[in-house]
């Protein structure tokens, strides 16, 4: 892991600093743009345009504009707007930063190659957390709020850092934001509260959401994530002149920080969470009660299937699942595989909510093993709990128990048998003769 930086507070507006005093003219304000290497081609020309018109005739007078590759943390060009007046014509300013405009232009034209990490493509990708890293270091102290314009996806990749990426609907924890940087990419240090002087304009481009809740969770975050450093999501769009608007408008157009997210103190676990495709997941989740109480066996034998449990005791249980012999097994340890993830891990009773497994890609129902852990607790009458099966838009139902009173931390082999319970498939999905409970 990268090693750990000061706040950005520290490093650009440090209370400490000494302003300018009356007979020294003021120090320009200072403005920065990050950009993503991999936009695709349509949207750069625009992103060119606006660039261009922001540096000849939007920027105010006596402010310094920093061009950076938001990816790969290389600077493209810089320069400053004099305040003078004969800065106040775009002829003026094109002369003068031709040399800018030239190398903003040869950025863009070129097609930078992409990390290759299957499955991540890195489309529009910027590092947020190492880009703001990277300015904390090479910019000096100054009392002047910075404004930062962000061109490229909300949705972090790294491939030096994948189980932290953020695509196919995984957003991080707040877990993250209350671990040091040693333990997360998203992590920094606790430090006490400053007023805001770092405002964050970003602007992405297309539609990279799966639903209207994957926007808000991802939005919440980055809120989150800029307040734990001092500073504040200010424009969050894919609306090309809304965002250069509120950019170029400076520290007395920002608005007030964002009101009614806060960090959640009991979401300690690090750990990446996910918003499923469909808009339909929560019923199946958590309706009280199944609309069919006998459904039909399913008419295929193949296809993609959802695994949940719950229980109700103050106690941690854990879900496993394979999609086939020799398969890669989801469990806690490893909530991800090329057949599908598992959506989170729940320490304690997940209430109304299940912990739930998804194969995404098909599978064959009469080859799918899951278990059920009694990992750690105490329940002297032995754990039960619901499992629920989503196979063919249909939802199949049964109970489960486990027979011992306390956990063994995964343990397993033939002496832990008590502390574990297989899940029936093919009885649950009513292609074979009902039995007892499981367990």
């Amino acid at each position: 892991m990268r090693s750990c930086l000061f706040l950005l507070i520290v490093a650009f507006g440090s209370q400490a600093a000494q302003s300018p005093s009356p007979t020294q003219p003021p120090l320009p304000q200072p403005f920065v743009v990050g950009i993503s290497p991999f936009l695709e081609k349509p949207a750069r020309e625009d992103v060119y345009r606006g660039l261009v018109r922001l540096l000849v005739e939007d920027l105010p007078l006596n402010t310094t504009l920093a061009l950076y590759d938001a990816f790969h943390l290389k600077s493209i060009s810089q320069a400053t707007v004099p305040n003078s007046a004969a800065f106040k014509s775009p002829k003026t300013r094109a002369n003068q930063f031709y040399p800018t405009i030239r190398d903003l232009k040869l950025f863009l034209a070129a097609d930078h190659p992409k990390p290759l990490h299957p499955p991540l493509d890195f489309a529009d990708a910027i590092r947020l957390p190492q880009f703001l890293d990277f300015l904390a270091e090479r910019r000096p102290v100054t009392n002047s709020p910075l404004a930062i314009l962000l061109v490229g996806s909300p949705l972090y990749q790294d491939a030096k850092e994948p189980a932290f990426s953020m695509v196919d609907g995984y957003f991080p924890s707040d877990g993250h934001l209350l671990a040091s940087c040693d333990q997360s990419v998203f992590g920094v240090r606790p430090q006490a509260s400053h007023t805001p002087l770092l405002a964050v304009h970003w602007l992405y481009l297309g539609d990279p959401w799966l639903s209207e809740l994957h926007k808000e969770k991802v939005t919440r975050f980055w809120t989150l994530f800029l307040q734990q450093r001092g500073g504040r999501l200010a424009t969050f769009t894919g609306d090309l002149p809304t965002a250069f608007r509120g950019f170029r408008e400076g520290p007395a157009a920002w608005p007030a920080p964002a009101q009614g997210w806060t960090l959640d103190p009991s979401q300690t676990k690090i750990e990446m969470l996910r918003v499923e495709r469909s808009v339909q997941f929560a019923d199946w989740l958590t309706r009280p009660t199944l609309p069919d109480a006998a459904p039909l066996p399913p008419s295929a034998l193949a296809g993609r299937m959802k695994i949940g449990i719950r229980w109700k005791d103050d106690i941690d249980l854990d879900l496993y699942a394979t999609p086939r012999h020799g398969s890669e097994t989801l469990f806690f340890q490893h909530p991800r595989s090329p057949q599908g993830y598992l959506y989170k891990d729940h320490r304690a009773s997940p209430g109304r909510e299940y912990e739930f497994i998804e194969f995404e890609s098909p599978v064959d129902i009469r080859e799918v093993e899951a278990h059920v852990n009694f990992y750690k607790g105490s329940c002297p009458d032995g754990p039960r709990g619901e499992v629920r099966i989503e196979f063919e838009n249909t939802i199949y139902s049964a109970p489960f128990s486990i027979p011992a009173a306390e956990g063994n931390l995964g343990r397993s082999g033939p002496d832990q048998e008590a502390f574990w319970t297989r899940l029936p498939i093919l009885r649950i999905l009513r292609l074979a003769p009902p039995t007892a409970p499981a367990g």
